[in-house]
Parts: C-alpha cells; sequence; structure tokens
C-alpha cells in the first residue's frame, strides 16, 4: 500500500471522529437547553443555603480548559514486553499475571504499613519506583475509598494537570487492617498510551455551572452535603478500539440519610451524563 494512500485513510478516519464529536457536543448542548439556559435570578449558593444543603469553601466560577482526548487502552502484556529485561527487574517482588488491559501484581512479601496517614505516600514511593511506568500516576483522594478496616488507594494517568477517571487509566491498591497494621497483598494497573488531543483547547464550564445543572434537575435534596467536586476526564466513545475521553464535573453528594451519590457533568456541555453508557462506533 501506498504511503499517500497510507496518508489518506488517516486523514479520513480523524475527519471521521472529528464530526462524529461535533454532532455528540452539538447535540448535547441542545438536550440542556432548556433547562440550563431558564433564567435563575436567585445565585445558586442562596438557593443551596435556602434548602439546607452545606459544602465547604466556595463554589469555583474559573473556566478551565480541556480536550477532546483519545488514547489507546494498552495490553498490558504489550507495555511489559516492550521493555521486558527492564520490567521482569522492577516486577521480580513478586508474580504478576495478565488478563488483557489489565495487570495484577502479588507480592512475595506482603506490603506492611501502620499508620493509615501514611498510606497514600508509603504506596507513592512505592510504585515510583517498582511499577511499570509508575511515575505517570498520581494519587487521587476523592476517587479512592477510605475505611475503617478496608483501604483502596486509587491512582490516575493525567493530561496537562486533569486525572483521567476511567478504569482503562489506574493502579489500585488494597488494603486490609490485620493486627493493627494495613496490609497489601496486590495491586492491579491499568495503562492509555497515546494520549492525544482530537481538536483544540475548549473552555469548559465551571465547577458553580456544575453544581447549578445539578441543582435545578433535582440532583441534590434538601439537608444534603457536597463533599466534593473534582475535574477529571471521563471515557465517553470508543472508536474502533480508540477511547475518547472529555472533561467532566464528579460531584459527591452525600444524602441526609447519609446515602452517598456520584453525580457527572459534562464540562463542555454542562449535560449530566451520570448514566450514560459508554458509545462505541465500529464505522464511520
Amino acid at each position: 500500500m501506498g504511503f499517500k494512500r497510507i496518508e489518506w485513510i488517516f486523514f479520513i478516519a480523524f475527519l471521521g471522529v472529528n464530526i462524529f464529536l461535533i454532532n455528540v457536543y452539538i447535540g448535547s448542548r441542545n438536550d440542556q437547553s432548556i433547562i440550563t439556559t431558564s433564567s435563575q435570578k436567585i445565585a445558586i449558593e442562596q438557593r443551596l443555603e435556602n434548602d439546607d444543603i452545606t459544602y465547604d469553601g466556595t463554589l469555583s466560577s474559573v473556566s478551565e480548559t480541556g480536550y477532546y482526548l483519545s488514547g489507546t487502552a494498552t495490553t498490558m502484556q504489550s507495555l511489559y514486553n516492550e521493555n521486558a529485561t527492564d520490567n521482569k527487574k522492577l516486577l521480580n517482588d513478586g508474580t504478576t499475571t495478565f488478563d488483557g488491559t489489565k495487570l495484577t501484581h502479588t507480592l512475595s512479601e506482603h506490603f506492611l504499613v501502620k499508620d493509615k496517614e501514611q498510606l497514600a505516600k508509603a504506596s507513592q514511593t512505592y510504585w515510583k519506583k517498582r511499577v511499570m511506568n509508575g511515575s505517570d500516576y498520581t494519587y487521587q483522594v476523592h476517587f479512592s475509598t477510605i475505611g475503617e478496616n478496608q483501604v483502596e488507594l486509587t491512582a490516575t494517568q493525567s493530561y496537562e494537570g486533569i486525572p483521567i477517571n476511567d478504569s482503562s487509566s489506574q493502579l489500585v491498591f488494597s488494603f486490609a487492617s490485620e493486627n493493627g497494621q494495613y496490609v497489601n497483598k496486590n495491586y492491579t494497573q491499568t495503562y492509555v498510551a497515546n494520549l492525544t488531543p482530537l481538536r483544540e483547547k475548549m473552555t469548559l464550564y465551571s465547577e458553580k455551572d456544575a453544581v447549578n445543572t445539578l441543582y435545578i434537575n433535582n440532583r441534590i435534596a434538601k439537608k444534603a452535603t457536597i463533599e466534593w467536586i473534582q475535574l477529571a476526564y471521563t471515557l465517553i466513545l470508543n472508536v474502533r478500539g480508540q477511547n475518547v475521553y472529555v472533561p467532566a464535573w464528579f460531584v459527591s453528594i452525600e444524602k441526609a440519610d447519609k446515602s452517598t451519590q456520584t453525580e457527572i457533568v459534562n464540562a463542555f456541555s454542562n449535560r449530566i451524563i451520570t448514566n450514560a453508557s459508554v458509545r462505541k462506533v465500529e464505522n464511520y
């Protein structure tokens, strides 16, 4: 196949993805246009206060920027084979199994930490030295689960400072409390390669915009507490094996009955996508 023909195939594929994304973007904005553009004379902060909805700090109205982001979910065996000699030495403190895009490493000697407050620091010290591409992962407190007896620490890849909150790009350390210590027996890892912007950088809706959208769509109940808000990339589309991520606001809400929910708002469209499924495109 000639080089010019290959160039044209890549050009047409790239153009097709961009046309599809534009249609998704325009459609999502129209879906929310009725409810999010309605006149709101009372500030969101006042409306939250009126409903006894609490949160720490202030809601930011700063509009950040982000991309439609493409990446390839890596077969972990392939990632290992790229530098097998060094990786074999890196993982010689236990046994490693590969299951498609997921790696599980079981330690021959358990990783012990006495103080819960030191779990994140100790784990980060370990993965920077002992995990494949460990320096590409950053600890995410909001995406971790820290209980009394069970702790699951999650680290993710990031792009220009914004983490990727998706199972395709995670490093997870699970600890159990045993005899006054926290014990880790294994960790799991996934990795996204070739992270690339599909379009130019775009302005995002703000944190305050996202909370306002959740409120007027009745996603924040009276007497609830907004525990935290985090901007992160989330997976929305898979095009012939290529993942497409968009920036989204993740908002953790504790209800009056102490149950917790996490809502997700697309930061490009200000559309709620909490229960949206990942679209798959095989042909375009």
